[in-house]
């Protein structure tokens, strides 16, 4: 077995020459058939053609450094989009929270207190109105410092 890999390793040493004098021939060939264009001798052609391949390899490695470049900043761009959708599905989780009963009712969520109920339902100014509020719903609570999430107080119109 070892003798066979040996052979076949001896027999693709020995092609690897003759394939690039093939290419090479194939090229002469090619220039010979342009020479009735004026282009210069063979020899110049054929490195006319060898520069013209290694520019353009070269051309080729920039375009890929570019291409992962941008793959980079496509990623970055992606990580933000996931980021906003998770923080826009948290403001909906929490705006959902925060519904409002019939006219005049208002559900208490996790963080309320009645002094932001006030404000909420009054507007700015009128943080200092939670003792109505207090007032209307002294059934549903028994310390004004503690409320909880779900009870559903009664909004009564301002005085």
């Amino acid at each position: 077995m070892k003798k066979l890999v040996l052979a076949l390793a001896v027999m693709a040493l020995c092609a690897a020459p003759f394939a690039l004098a093939q290419d090479y021939e194939a090229l002469k060939k090619e220039v010979k058939m342009n020479e009735g264009n004026n282009e210069g001798n063979i020899d110049q052609q054929i490195q006319t053609r060898l520069d013209d391949a290694a520019r353009l390899s070269k051309e080729a490695e920039g375009v890929e450094f570019e291409n992962k470049a941008l793959e980079g900043k496509v990623m970055k761009v992606q990580k933000v989009q996931d980021w906003w959708k998770t923080i826009i599905a948290d403001d909906t989780a929490f705006l959902n929270k925060w519904k409002e009963g019939t006219k005049g009712d208002y559900v208490v969520v996790e963080g309320d207190c009645l002094w932001k109920i006030a404000g909420y339902k009054y507007g700015h100014p009128y943080y200092y109105k939670w003792p109505l509020i207090y007032n209307a719903n002294r059934d549903k609570i028994k310390d004004p410092d503690l409320i909880y999430p779900n009870q559903v107080f009664v909004i009564p119109p301002m005085q």
